[in-house]
């Protein structure tokens, strides 16, 4: 009974940090050329003007690879389907008199807006918010930026966390077991 305990306490504990996703970092590198960013990209749903390209263009160099998106209008929005930590994006541009943000949005309602990153600029910005379901990048001008390594990490559903917690309840509860007995 002991053993059948034990394996169960296991395999609870494996399959809740199996559960647990860590994050995710689009880089655009399985796209090839340039085109239209597929709608559902990576299992997203994306503003139709985004548009992925490799050419070498400096200042717009990617962070990571050669492929990058841009939209063809002041900014371009992202819907995760779902709550995540969205933790920034690698943006390069051009133009000194620009400015580009993030906005973050749940259910709606805007909950967050970035720091302000001057045009001319390469950078990472970083915002790391938890609970937006909807993301929105904003240019003060037309089409003088690029966007490159978009991260976000899902949160995990609560029965994964469920599992997780039984399976290290369970085994902290066999060694004090054994820890009584012995004393």
């Amino acid at each position: 009974m002991k053993k059948l305990l034990v394996i169960l306490c296991a395999i609870f504990l494996v399959f809740g940090v199996v559960g647990v996703a860590g994050a995710i970092t689009l880089n655009f590198d399985d796209l090839s050329g340039s085109g239209s960013l597929p709608t559902n990209y990576a299992g997203l749903t994306w503003d139709s003007h985004w548009v992925y390209y490799d050419t070498y263009q400096p200042p717009y160099n990617p962070s990571s690879g050669a492929e990058r998106i841009y939209t063809h209008n002041y900014g371009g929005w992202i819907d995760f389907g779902q709550d995540v930590t969205f933790l920034g994006s690698w943006v390069a541009s051009y133009n000194v008199g620009q400015f580009m943000y993030w906005e973050g949005y749940n259910d709606g309602a805007k909950i967050y807006e970035s720091a302000h990153l001057s045009g001319g600029a390469q950078a990472w910005l970083n915002v790391n918010w938890t609970g937006v379901d909807y993301v929105k990048f904003v240019s003060t001008t037309y089409d003088h930026f690029i966007i490159d390594d978009v991260s976000y990490d899902p949160v995990p559903e609560p029965a994964t966390m469920l599992l997780l917690g039984t399976g290290l309840i369970g085994l902290a509860g066999i060694g004090r077991k054994k820890f009584f007995k012995k004393g």
